[in-house]
């Protein structure tokens, strides 16, 4: 029995017997309700539980979250601006996003560069789950059946399950700590280290190659796509074969491999072809909900949204914590309903630059737990991967035509797509930006335009900070991430490097301030307000 929950609770796969201390608590937590696995059933309330990313909600009065979340993937990149209306920012958000929001070199600072730590739970919670995974796949085959027919099927959903999810949370982690791939330097570009078996191992673990851990991706998301085919999901949030095939084209269009990435695409519209029109959707109603027949798959919550709510009983000022960049908004043009759909003002004030794409507004507030800022897979993703395959194959005319279909959703009106070349490349990319708003894609894309071998490309960005004197709005510093900068790459974080010093870690540039302002603005450039106004 203790063997059991400690093979399938360990908190961190990746740590010494030192790290592995930390983990009595919650080995504790659960040593009461599964002592051990009698059936593949015992396995699937495991890997529904534990291995599947699950919903929450941030609570800005008790200051945390308390689902499974990976927000600081969206302020890394150009999608939002932090405002400076949140006075009493009691929850710590703005704290707790500062690393991540102006590219510290670690990551574990707090906006006072007192390092606090906290950073290595997402490095933690993912190969936690890996483990988790590991367990299932391993104890799966050798389950008893009872019924000949229905127990042989799901043992096999199960399993498949385990191996969509391993190779996503590997992806997610590869994408996060490790360089973007380039097919001339993979085998000698470190990724991140392996482990594929589910026993608690104290030795030091060393990194493998970027070309190793794509391979075991694929092979595990293979898998998954053989163990589930035939398989009726209960509903968007179990894996299926399309969600496999989908993050499979995700992975080719990475390592750069359009011909497959084309191929797993085709198979995934072929399947399904269904996009929702946007003329049906009401301006300000969410879009990324689970009656939404785009989605493929989806799991964990959409928290950050409420950082673009200003619900008065939260804020006292009632201006959102963020707003969607001006770099965002500057990509959509009059005619673009997402201009409308994705992006509008808030119920309370009437404040530009508010994310509706989900859970955006007031009246839609708490529906955080339908679908997931990060780990959602639609059939747009397909034809938007299909487009760019087929361009940086030469396809340009097959590429226009993937895009007046997709586009015809989402446009009202005439619009322009380039003939081909860069130029349509570009615009592909921009799409990318447009339709997967603060859906975790944007910063994974500036990364792997950087390696692009036929057309590479990278953006300066800049980010303000705010910081509040005596509960008010004192400055914004403000923070540049460079063309093709290293922080590009996380770091791995210092108390996982305390304990598997074999690992190393990116050196990120110390990032210094470049600009500091006394000026709060919300909405537009133009409409500044000067510190001394009443909010």
């Amino acid at each position: 029995m203790n063997f059991f929950r400690k093979t399938i609770y360990t908190a961190v796969a990746l740590t010494s017997s030192a790290m592995l201390g930390a983990c009595d608590s919650f080995l504790q937590e659960y040593s009461q309700d599964l002592a051990k696995v009698e059936s593949w059933e015992d396995l699937d309330e495991l890997l529904v539980g534990e291995a599947y990313f699950q919903s929450g909600a941030f609570d800005f009065y008790e200051g945390g979250d308390t689902g499974e979340n990976i927000d600081f993937l969206h302020f890394m990149s150009d999608e939002v601006t932090m405002t400076g209306g949140f006075e009493m920012d009691g929850s710590g958000y703005y704290s707790q996003m500062f690393p991540y929001y102006t590219w510290q070199a670690d990551t574990g600072m707090d906006n006072k560069f007192n390092y606090k730590g906290g950073d290595e739970s997402t490095f933690n919670l993912l190969y936690k789950k890996i483990n988790v995974c590991n367990s299932v796949i391993s104890l799966i085959d050798d389950q008893p059946v009872s019924d000949p027919v229905y127990d042989p099927v799901q043992k096999r959903r199960v399993k498949g399950e385990a191996q969509f999810l391993r190779a996503f949370y590997y992806f997610m982690l590869t994408n996060l700590y490790a360089e973007p791939y380039s097919p001339s330097t993979a085998s000698s570009t470190p990724g991140i280290p392996l482990k594929y078996t589910e026993n608690v191992e104290d030795v030091e673990f060393l990194r493998n190659s970027l070309s190793e851990c794509y391979a075991r991706i694929i092979e595990d998301l293979q898998n998954a796509m053989s163990n589930l085919d035939g398989i009726t999901k209960q509903s968007v949030h179990f894996a299926d074969r399309r969600a496999a095939e989908m993050l499979l084209a995700r992975v080719y269009l990475y390592m750069q491999d359009h011909k497959n990435a084309a191929a797993h695409a085709q198979a995934v519209i072929d399947a399904d072809k269904s996009l929702i029109d946007l003329r049906s959707v009401s301006k300000g109603e969410p879009t990324l909900v689970i009656s939404n027949p785009e989605i493929i798959f989806s799991m964990g919550s959409y928290e950050i949204a409420y950082a673009f709510n200003n619900n008065e009983d939260y804020w006292y000022n009632c201006i959102p914590l963020i707003e969607i960049s001006g770099d965002m908004i500057d990509l959509f043009s009059s005619n673009d309903l997402r201009s409308t759909r994705y992006i509008g003002k808030t119920e309370l004030g009437g404040y530009d630059r508010a994310f509706i794409k989900y859970s955006g507004l007031s009246s839609t507030y708490g529906q955080w737990f339908q679908t997931g800022s990060v780990f959602t897979l639609r059939t747009s993703e397909a034809y938007l991967i299909l487009a760019e395959a087929q361009a940086m194959l030469g396809k340009d005319s097959e590429a226009v035509s993937t895009l007046r279909t997709f586009l015809s959703k989402r446009m009202s009106g005439d619009y322009t797509i380039p003939e081909g070349g860069e130029e349509l490349v570009s615009f592909i990319r921009d799409e990318n930006a447009r339709e997967f708003l603060i859906e975790g894609h944007r910063w994974f894309d500036l990364r792997r335009y950087t390696v692009d071998a036929k057309y590479p490309w990278s953006k300066e960005i800049s980010h303000p900070y705010p910081y509040q004197d005596d509960y008010e709005f004192d400055r914004f510093d403000w923070y540049r991430l460079e063309k093709n900068d290293a922080a590009y790459t996380m770091p791995i974080p210092r108390k996982i490097i305390q304990f598997q010093i074999l690992l190393g870690t990116v050196a990120r540039p110390d990032r210094k301030l470049y600009d500091t302002t006394y000026e709060m603005w919300y909405g537009d450039d133009d409409d500044d307000y000067d510190d001394d106004d009443d909010y």
